[in-house]
């Protein structure tokens, strides 16, 4: 090779050298450069985030505020006043805690709104207390409409567009962290198409590098997006998912009339497992219930936690019924100990939608139907007029002791029976629901459901063996056995309810004639006791006993149907098909019989 053309190469080779080093050095700057602007902007995105969830938490113990608010009209006990207190303090440290990580003049500014506001709240919180203790419903009420609703809720609503201003800002830098990456990668790839054998040599370093920027990106912003609708602790989602998931599934009601079912849920005895065990104990019960939710839920179920103890599921394509089933699966399983560390159970209320309706009201009617179960000790209500509020509150306290001392005896007749369980309960339920169909007024309707919870009190007296015998009843044991209608009849007499007395003597007589205990037949029988006898053999045929499953609900359709106008009353049992009736699930009952004489 001429040394002309040697000279030449050697240039050539040292002007490449030269350039692949320039590009070395390039890109190990611009390695440096990016990771230092990446680590700065994480290190934002990190405290906007904190910010965010410190935002959440005070959102939590806002709403913790008036949750334990309402118990206290409930118990008005000071361990109630003392987890007030509580939550007052945690709210107020979780706004310290913002102001030390931000403290801006905006930021500032506007947590001493927040104080301001809670401060308000405080006052009308005690005033609300105090007519509480003074028993004065009265005062209650205004206080509830006039004074603590209204602060409550621009002090709500304030820290919810904080804590959504602090999850955009969080976004924000999420994205200037994407922006930072596609510019990474455009002056990678200009330095690759200047040195092509660099390329051979770091281009799987700098392509994983990509990948690993993308995914860190990507997961960052799914994080935020999925922290804004869920509850940290049990992974369901949050109380803004909640109520805007309720808004939607409302308008789909709208849009094509399929039904929606709404249940509510109250963790039973948390509160006493907080200060018996500690608070981790009672987060491992909320976390239970959560799991167990899951586990009986249907796929298209949404379960959310709303509070502290606070749960609630939107069923959607079921009514009433449905959701009564869906809290009794639940109930069973938590009793069961399957899921967490031992027992336990929650309460549950119930409402539903056929047509479009406003959210809030559908919610107040599931927590109407909750704090009525709770004050008469049942696992679940489902709403009906009778739970409306009554302005009249000395007869709903007199209501009130009767409703309990009706749960009590009717979870001794469920106890005694070894092959029920809440069996009286859910005929109750389905007792007022039935009458609801019929167009009970309220108070018709409380006795319905009263008169439902009772009907089998009189097995308190028939003999164990012939209650809980799984083979045929002789000729004797039936007759022992029949008496229980008029053992009842006696018992709830004796507590002063003489129509709920009738109701329930009769709750075993024909619609065609030939029952027990006077043989009365058609409208001889009240058509209470005609309700009470549908929903009896319906609870019967659609759940399971030790010696057989249940036939199931269609079954339990067609028959009652079949035997419409002999056994039962016709009206009663197309009252009972609509009330069950959803897309898909009941078809057309068989016509009924022809009522005999």
């Amino acid at each position: 090779m001429p040394t002309t053309d040697r000279h030449k190469d050697r240039w050539i080779v040292r002007a490449s050298l030269a350039g692949l080093v320039a590009v070395l050095c390039f890109l190990a700057a611009f390695s440096v450069v990016t990771r230092r602007s990446v680590a700065v902007k994480s290190a934002s995105a990190d405290r906007a985030t904190r910010l965010s969830a410190t935002y959440q938490d005070a959102r939590h113990w806002v709403g913790e505020q008036k949750s334990v608010e309402r118990q206290y009209r409930i118990e008005g006990s000071y361990a109630v006043l003392f987890a007030h207190r509580q939550a007052e303090r945690r709210l107020i440290a979780d706004l310290d805690h913002v102001l030390r990580l931000d403290s801006s003049p905006a930021t500032r500014a506007t947590v001493a709104r927040l104080l301001r506001l809670q401060a308000d709240y405080h006052s009308a919180s005690q005033a609300l207390f105090n007519a509480v203790v003074q028993d004065d419903q009265e005062r209650v009420l205004w206080f509830d409409h006039s004074a603590v609703d209204p602060v409550f809720g621009v002090l709500e609503d304030v820290i919810y567009r904080q804590a959504a201003a602090a999850s955009a800002s969080s976004l924000a830098h999420s994205a200037a962290l994407r922006g930072d990456e596609v510019r990474a990668n455009r002056t990678i790839a200009i330095a690759v198409l200047l040195a092509l054998l660099l390329v051979a040599f770091f281009g799987a370093v700098v392509v994983r590098y990509g990948r690993r920027i993308d995914a860190a990106v990507a997961a960052e912003v799914e994080r935020l997006a999925e922290m804004a609708i869920t509850d940290p602790l049990t992974g369901l989602r949050n109380h803004r998912a909640f109520h805007e998931d309720v808004a939607r599934e409302l308008q789909r009601v709208g849009r094509t009339g399929t039904p929606l079912a709404l249940v509510l849920l109250d963790l039973d005895d948390l509160k006493a497992v907080n200060d018996s065990q500690g608070h981790q104990a009672g987060d491992e019960r909320l976390q239970a219930l959560a799991d167990a939710i899951r586990s009986t839920g249907r796929g298209a179920d949404i379960a959310y936690r709303v509070g502290g103890d606070e749960f609630a599921v939107i069923l959607p394509d079921a009514r009433s019924w449905g959701a009564l089933e869906f809290a009794q699966r639940l109930r069973a399983a938590t009793q069961a100990g399957t899921h967490g560390p031992g027992p336990f159970t929650a309460t549950a209320g119930i409402s539903e939608a056929l047509t479009l309706r406003a959210k809030d009201e559908l919610v107040r009617e599931a927590d109407l139907a909750l704090i009525g179960a709770k004050r008469i000790h049942q696992d679940v209500v489902i709403y009906g007029p009778d739970l409306a509020p009554n302005a009249d509150r000395g007869a709903e306290e007199d209501e009130h002791h009767t409703r309990t001392l009706a749960s009590a005896l009717a979870r001794a007749v469920d106890a005694k029976d070894s092959y029920t369980r809440s069996h009286c309960q859910t005929v109750s339920q389905l007792c007022g629901l039935i009458g609801a169909e019929l167009g009970f007024d309220t108070g018709r309707l409380t006795r319905m459901r009263l008169a439902g919870l009772l009907h089998d009190v009189g097995k308190i007296g028939v003999p164990d063996a012939i209650l809980n015998k799984p083979s045929n009843l002789t000729d004797d044991e039936y007759e022992q056995m029949k008496r229980h209608s008029l053992l009842g009849y006696d018992i709830v007499q004796a507590a002063d309810m003489e129509l709920e007395a009738r109701w329930v003597r009769h709750h075993h007589e024909r619609f065609g004639g030939g029952g027990y205990p006077d043989g009365l037949a058609g409208e001889q029988i009240p058509l209470e006791s005609r309700v009470i006898l549908v929903a009896d053999a319906f609870e019967a045929m659609t759940s399971d006993r030790p010696y057989r499953q249940a036939p199931g609900q269609s079954f339990a359709i067609v028959e009652l149907g079949r035997n419409a106008g002999t056994q039962f009353d016709p009206a009663v049992v197309e009252a009972l098909t609509r009330v069950l009736a959803r897309a898909g699930e009941v078809g057309r009952m068989p016509a009924p019989a022809t009522a005999t004489a």
